[in-house]
């Protein structure tokens, strides 16, 4: 592999742990940053590490950010906020350096929210293979959606080869809990369960399959990300109160869960669990296969869940004493 990794969003919960992972195994780097203010100090005194600052959404120069890189990572992404500029703007930007720039291989980090869940029958197993949503169920999946159509479309008429990434529900220290297993109200969980596994991604895998796939291009593929044996959320939860939270646990079967988003408005004024699509996507009971991420990205680590946990929960913890 010759020139050096762009990252995007190298200062984001991925794109550290990205970083991290491939200065490990001493892999150059061009990290790209919206303010270089935040980037970390031990990058700064780094001799592998380049820092470039700009604004995807409003930068008009990312080219020259990305000429002799032989990988784009493209991590950058907003869970909430505004999608149109920080996801679609972005991206159109992105996509016009990649190609002035003459970037031979692109790796995308999208979503399972990409998947149109309500397709899949009750314990069906998710693939690469699942058809995808015509529409976004909300507006962080219509963005991650276009964006995946966008980059498709680039690659194809441009020829440059593209790793689409779409990893489970990414935990790792400071981000342990997520939205597959329900709502909290102050001490208490309502976890609402129908069976099923929670698909879950380590932030480790995620960042070393990011490498991965940085090094080994494929022509234009998807590749979904999951760890090994993903727990139930019962098993989720006992070893998520080590934290101290939840105190209850209130059991919401998914059946009523159902009901209830059935006999209410489907619009999009309404709770995430009251539309039917969010419900689904969230809770549907789900087996996830990742045969394609051994067959493409192996070697990776994998931690057992309750021990990929526990040492999250432990190095969150140490920080905050």
């Amino acid at each position: 592999m010759n020139g050096p990794i762009a990252i995007t969003g190298a200062t984001g919960f991925v794109g550290q742990h990205t970083v991290a992972y491939a200065r490990l195994i001493d892999l150059p780097l061009r990290v790209i940053v919206r303010a270089e203010h935040s980037v970390p100090r031990g990058w700064v005194n780094d001799p592998g590490v380049t820092t470039h600052e700009a604004d995807l959404a409003e930068s008009t120069n990312i080219s020259s950010s990305l000429k002799g890189a032989s990988t784009l990572i493209h991590a950058a992404a907003t869970l909430a906020g505004d999608h149109a500029r920080d996801t679609i703007a972005a991206s159109e930007n992105l996509i016009a350096a990649i190609i002035e720039a003459g970037v031979p291989h692109v790796v995308l980090v999208s979503s399972l929210s990409v998947y149109d869940v309500t397709a899949l029958r009750d314990n069906d197993i998710l693939t690469e293979a699942c058809p995808l949503a015509t529409t976004g169920r909300d507006a962080y999946a219509a963005a991650k959606l276009s964006q995946e159509h966008m980059f498709r479309a680039a690659a194809q008429e441009h020829g440059f080869t593209l790793s689409i990434l779409r990893p489970g529900a990414i935990y790792g220290p400071d981000r342990l809990f997520n939205a597959h297993i329900g709502p909290g109200i102050g001490p208490a969980l309502v976890m609402i369960d129908g069976g099923g596994k929670v698909p879950l991604c380590h932030v480790d895998l995620a960042a070393e399959c990011l490498i991965r796939a940085a090094q080994s291009p494929n022509g234009i593929e998807a590749i979904n990300l999951f760890d090994d044996a993903l727990p139930s959320r019962d098993r989720f939860v006992t070893s998520f109160r080590r934290t101290g939270w939840p105190r209850l646990v209130l059991h919401l079967p998914l059946g009523m869960a159902r009901l209830l988003a059935r006999i209410t408005p489907n619009g999009a004024s309404m709770p995430g669990l009251l539309r039917r699509d969010t419900l689904e996507a969230r809770h549907k009971p789900l087996s996830y296969d990742n045969t394609l991420m051994h067959k493409r990205l192996n070697p990776v680590t994998m931690l057992p869940f309750e021990t990929a946990m526990s040492g999250s929960i432990g190095i969150e913890q140490d920080r905050n004493t």
